[in-house]
């Protein structure tokens, strides 16, 4: 969403060498440097898929109508963040008079999001008209006058009861990216707004879903701004619900450590975390990069939502592509939309899985389905061949005459229609004390790969 983000140069990437299939025991000589690991526990399982890394900022067309309705419910489309920026711009948004707009837009993603069954992150920054490109002649509470803000938020909460978003579906996320450019003024006149906006809008909605502050950047101890945020919140009784950040770059993981830790040291208890934008676009809106984060956002229990930029009219624009997984314009899949499409498809209970140096996934295994998926990722920039994925106490539902069947399809990198993933592989593989191997020739980092097995 961000244009301190340079639209990158998109580049087909050249399709690399198909994977090559390995029984443990049975591998020949590989052909190709062996350089990475990862390891599946089956007999350690548990909990329910939530598919919580299926969340985008903006990606629909500006009247939510497209893509079609069934690219998004079979990725599982489970958190739509947006507020209506660049609509009007110049001069769009409440301070600069031209509110209705950007309120119908709302109305219509908040429709979209219900009819897939996602939760909506309501942008009061977008509402407001601080979107980056757009014209911002007042901030909120400038010459310490409060009576504008009060008034914007009067009238968002009035639209919202009118409209029924009065529940938990709706996040209300007070403002993007204050750190930076989105907010002009400075910390301490963010924070009061954000005490007066959290107590408004708790008094109209007591079970409101507060979510902050969606910081350009990621949490960290030295911080300064963000320590000056969690005192601030901490002390005046209006800590959201849902903390946020952006991962751009970042690893979840080690960044949803950090923030316990800072909360932890205040005794400051909340209900979750959203890195409400993660994945750069360019580099890391590829298949791989995208799988590793899916990855690292289950392995951290974080809401994600996939990010998106670019101005109204360019390509890609923030109003299309849902996050660089469909074509410009034409909404057709491309390879990263395969990859949430499996990750979509996992159904029974999440299984263990030890990542490698610079490539993890995420592990599902069905009973009642008799069906194992994994969706495997690498960071970007990884070392590429052999990748070697080890399986161990394989249950028995999988197995049948001592051995697996097991499906290998990659998901190529490339900003083309791909109309299904590469079928790598479909072989069986020999079950020795519970214990089998896949050996993928992870030719292109970018590429993601699933494994799927049956009996």
């Amino acid at each position: 969403m961000t244009p301190r983000h340079a639209i990158a140069r998109r580049t087909s990437l050249a399709i690399g060498t198909l994977a090559i299939f390995v029984v443990l025991g049975h591998a020949p000589a590989p052909a190709h440097a062996q350089v990475d690991t990862m390891t599946i526990d089956m007999g350690l399982f548990g909990g329910a898929p939530t598919y919580r890394a299926s969340g985008f900022i903006y990606g629909l067309s500006q009247d939510a109508s497209r893509p079609a309705q069934s690219l998004l419910s079979q990725i599982k489309v489970r958190l739509m963040r947006a507020g209506g920026s660049q609509i009007g711009c110049p001069n769009g948004g409440f301070v600069n008079g031209a509110y209705a707009a950007r309120r119908d837009f709302v109305k219509a993603y908040y429709a979209r999001a219900k009819a897939v069954g996602a939760k909506y992150s309501m942008l009061l920054s977008g509402l407001w008209g601080a979107d980056g490109p757009c014209n911002v002649p007042r901030w909120p509470g400038d010459g310490g006058n409060w009576t504008e803000y009060t008034n914007f938020l009067t009238q968002v909460i009035n639209d919202a009861r009118a409209n029924g978003m009065t529940g938990s579906d709706v996040r209300w996320d007070m403002w993007n990216e204050p750190n930076i450019f989105f907010w002009g003024r400075s910390q301490a006149q963010y924070l009061e707004m954000i005490r007066r906006g959290t107590l408004q809008v708790r008094a109209a909605f007591p079970g409101a879903v507060i979510e902050g502050p969606s910081f350009a950047g990621v949490p960290n101890p030295s911080s300064a701004w963000f320590n000056t945020y969690l005192d601030f919140v901490d002390a005046n009784n209006v800590v959201p619900n849902i903390i946020s950040w952006h991962d751009l770059p970042g690893d979840p993981v080690p960044d949803r450590s950090a923030l316990n830790g800072m909360l932890a040291s205040r005794g400051i208890a909340i209900d979750g975390v959203s890195i409400n934008e993660y994945g750069a676009f360019g580099a890391e809106q590829q298949p791989g990069p995208s799988a590793w984060y899916i990855a690292r956002l289950e392995r951290c229990n974080c809401d994600g939502a996939r990010a998106n930029w670019g101005n109204v009219g360019q390509t890609p624009s923030l109003y299309d592509t849902l996050g660089w997984l469909v074509t410009p314009n034409a909404n057709q899949t491309m390879g990263q939309w395969w990859v949430y499409k499996r990750y979509g498809d996992q159904t029974g209970v999440r299984t263990s899985i030890t990542p490698g140096s610079s490539h993890d996934g995420t592990v599902f295994q069905d009973s009642a389905a008799r069906r194992s998926i994994a969706v495997l990722g690498a960071r970007g920039n990884a070392a590429q061949g052999n990748v070697t994925v080890r399986y161990n106490r394989v249950p028995s539902f999988l197995v049948s005459g001592g051995s697996v069947n097991v499906l290998v399809e990659r998901m190529p990198s490339t900003n083309a229609f791909v109309s299904a993933p590469t079928v790598v592989s479909t072989s069986r593989a020999t079950v020795t004390g519970g214990s089998f191997a896949v050996t993928i020739n992870w030719a292109n980092f970018n590429d993601a790969y699933v494994i799927t097995l049956s009996p």
